[in-house]
Order: structure tokens, then sequence, then C-alpha cells
């Protein structure tokens, strides 16, 4: 390992945040509610996630925007496999496949941290405002690791 190599990077797709997040969809010029992750995840799970280039939500917001700056790709979780569906109107999962999402992860051996997860809710660390971010609030939802493949 190098001297300027992480012992955490190894981890960083073991375990991932799950959150619910504002984006604007450009194709459609709505505001959409997503559910984005915090890495790409191993497993099945990675094949269902885009990462995306975000815009301003809004033209008051006054972020250090560029279209190279990796602050605004975001880990959008996607309904279908083939990332060339983005014109569908439920491309992106949201609030209401949430329920989905829980038996899909658990369908495909990962486990919802649930101990982990609250506490992070309950600190609120994980949720609110986001530096350097220009998607705005986002929630947490849960924080997921796996999948368990043994």
């Amino acid at each position: 390992m190098d001297q300027y190599d992480s012992p955490f990077d190894q981890y960083k797709s073991k375990t991932v945040s799950l959150f619910l997040e504002p984006i604007l969809n450009t194709y459609y010029k709505t505001y959409q509610q997503v559910i984005t992750l915090s890495a790409v995840p191993e497993g099945p799970l990675q094949e269902l996630v885009k990462t995306i280039s975000t815009v301003k939500l809004s033209p008051f917001q006054f972020l250090p925007i560029t279209s190279n700056n990796p602050l605004n790709c975001i880990h959008v979780l996607c309904r279908y496999k083939t990332h060339n569906q983005q014109k569908q109107t439920n491309y992106y999962m949201g609030k209401d496949d949430i329920p989905s999402i829980f038996a899909y992860l658990r369908a495909n051996g990962y486990i919802v941290d649930t101990e982990i997860t609250k506490m992070m809710i309950k600190s609120g660390l994980m949720n609110g405002q986001i530096e350097h971010r220009i998607s705005g609030e986002k929630q947490l939802i849960c924080i997921i690791s796996g999948p368990n493949l043994t």
C-alpha cells in the first residue's frame, strides 16, 4: 500500500448509503426526488446504478460548478439495467420505490444495517444540506453492506 492510499478506500463500495435527493431532470424540466448512493456498490446492484452529472436546482445557487467537477456527479439508482432509457418518466427510482428496493436488496444478499442507520439518522450527520453539492437537501434512507455471497 502506498503512503497516500487510505485503508478506508477498500471499503467504499462494500458499505453504501442510500439517500432520497432532489435533482432537476433537464430532459423533462422537472424536479424529481431520486434514490442516490454514496458509491457504486459491489454485486448485482451496481448494474442498476448510473453516475450522472447534475445541474443547479435554482439560478440563485452560487456554488463552484463546472462540467468536470466530480462534486456535480451523483450515483442514481435506476429502474432498468440498460442505461439508454433516460427518456422514460420512471427511469430513476424514487420514494415510492423504497419497499421494492428493500425487497431487491434482501433477495440479492445485501444487509440493511438498521443500527448504524438509526444512529446516523438520530445524529443528523448524513441528512440535510450538502456543502459543495448542487442537489440541495438529501435524506438518509439506510446504510447497506454486501452482498453476502457466501
